[in-house]
């Protein structure tokens, strides 16, 4: 019986350097679990001797550098080293659902449960992932991409001998999206009615060649900045935080020099001798000289200005009350 037990041992180790290959399997039951960015989060789910975890992803993947899973393994496990194993499938047909317990799909790795209480996996799902096997986690060495669908990650038995409880024994099993430091900035920029002309935008003095599509940056403060002929230059200093998108509106502005006037409402106003309301909101001018001209009863004030492209002004007539003691 001891010689048989090594033959199996032997086969197993075979399979699990072998290439990938579809298998048709049953399992007792599934569990799924979503991973989003936005809920970084354990999920914690209870695995029998033959269940599964079915992997789903949501569509927000943007930040998403790799999945985590940790499985705690039974104390009487331990006892019948190489007897289960853990596989990891992807091409899951159907879709894991915990109705369904007949798949088939593409075996990526099977390998034996390790000989300790917990083992941690994790699964790059970027190439660039910077992820490193150590001593508490390994990195599994391929990359999933979750475009491809769902994973499925399975418990099942390779060898008879297994204890007497088994079918009630626990397999703690907990899981977690794996987050990249970066963040993105979402910039929209809007321009007049009609009249959309060609701008240079530039992060931390960086060209941005396509501003529609998410600009992934560090956390921390970044500069941008819009330069146009036809616009006002805009700046803006925005903050981006790890794994989120932080929105920008940027509104180009015409360099047509602009006129704020303000005055008390019995003021009458000329601009180069034409009336005008004393409305609070700003007056769209040609580039040039003019004379503004306040009047309320007998008192006249007159100012010389001149407006320049690109620029606003703002012209106030103030009335103080001066009082000054006297000998």
């Amino acid at each position: 019986m001891k010689s048989f037990r090594t033959i199996l041992v032997v086969l197993f180790t075979c399979t699990v350097l072998s290439a990938s290959f579809a298998d048709t399997f049953r399992v007792r039951s599934v569990t799924t679990v979503t991973l989003d960015t936005q809920k970084p989060e354990w999920q914690t789910v209870k695995l029998g001797y033959n269940d599964s975890l079915g992997i789903l992803f949501s569509e927000k993947t943007t930040f998403l550098k790799g999945v985590e899973i940790e499985i705690k393994i039974p104390q009487e496990i331990i006892e019948y080293q190489n007897s289960m194993a853990w596989g990891l499938y992807k091409k899951i047909i159907p879709k894991p659902l915990n109705t369904i317990i007949d798949y088939q799909g593409e075996q990526i790795l099977l390998r034996p449960l390790p000989s300790r209480l917990t083992f941690v996996l994790q699964i790059p799902v970027k190439p660039k992932h910077s992820l490193k096997t150590g001593p508490y986690a390994t990195v599994l060495p391929f990359t999933h991409n979750p475009e491809d669908g769902p994973l499925l990650f399975r418990l099942l038995p390779v060898m008879k001998g297994l204890p007497e409880n088994i079918e009630t024994l626990i397999f703690l099993t907990r899981i977690k999206p794996i987050l990249t430091e970066e963040g993105a900035l979402n910039l929209d920029v809007l321009y007049p009615e009609d009249n959309k002309q060609p701008v240079s935008i530039r992060i931390d003095e960086v060209l941005v060649t396509n501003p529609k599509v998410l600009q992934i940056l560090s956390p921390g403060s970044h500069h941008v900045s819009i330069v146009a002929d036809s616009y006002r230059n805009e700046v803006r200093i925005v903050t981006i935080e790890s794994a989120r998108i932080t929105d920008l509106t940027i509104e180009m502005q015409d360099t047509a020099p602009q006129i704020m006037l303000i005055a008390p409402e019995n003021a009458k106003i000329e601009i180069n001798d034409i009336a005008v309301d004393s409305t609070r909101e700003p007056r769209i001018m040609e580039p040039g000289s003019y004379s503004i001209r306040f009047t309320i009863g007998d008192y006249e004030l007159v100012k010389q200005i001149t407006v320049e492209k690109g620029k606003n002004y703002t012209v106030s007539l103030l009335i103080d009350i001066n009082v000054s003691e006297t000998p």
